[in-house]
This record gives C-alpha cells, structure tokens and sequence, in this order.
C-alpha cells in the first residue's frame, strides 16, 4: 500500500475524515519539519461505534510517533490545538 495523507499538517484542531481500515496499517505523525517531531504535537486516535459515537483508542506524539493499527473498523483523528503544526499519514 502506497503511503496517504490522513490528516494535513496545519496547527491548531482538526479531525480527519473517517478512515475505514481492513487490514493492519502503519500511521504515523507527520510535521512540516521533516520527521522530527516536535515534543507538543499530538493526535488522538479514536474508533467510531455501531451508534456512531467516537471512543478513544490511542495516541501519536513525539513519544509515540508511529504505530500499527491491526483492527478492522472506521477511525477517526483528531490533531490537538496546542500551536504545533503536525498531521497524519498511513503506510
């Protein structure tokens, strides 16, 4: 699978739209920086429910840049207004 942008780097907060996932998918935080990662970037990584309510499930920061979704499901990510420019892209 080619590498997509989910969510654009921009600052302050923003949900990407939904992202239907079928198979195990790397996503990763992204900044215009290049890959270092400044410490107050962050998304929140959240699963939709069968009644469309929105669960947190994670979260990508400069800790925890990148990470393997394995499940099945529709996600959505949310970007913290923290005033770091930051997105993010699946591989």
């Amino acid at each position: 699978m080619a590498a997509a942008e989910i969510l654009p780097v921009a600052s302050g907060e923003a949900s990407s739209e939904d992202v239907t996932i079928t198979e195990p998918v790397t996503v990763c935080l992204k900044d215009a920086g290049g890959p270092e990662i400044s410490d107050r970037a962050g998304v929140i990584i959240l699963l939709k429910s069968d009644d469309d309510a929105y669960f947190k499930i994670g979260a990508l920061s400069a800790r925890t840049p990148s990470l393997i979704i394995a499940g099945a499901g529709t996600y959505r990510f949310d970007r913290i207004a923290n005033g770091v420019a930051c997105g993010v892209f699946r591989a």
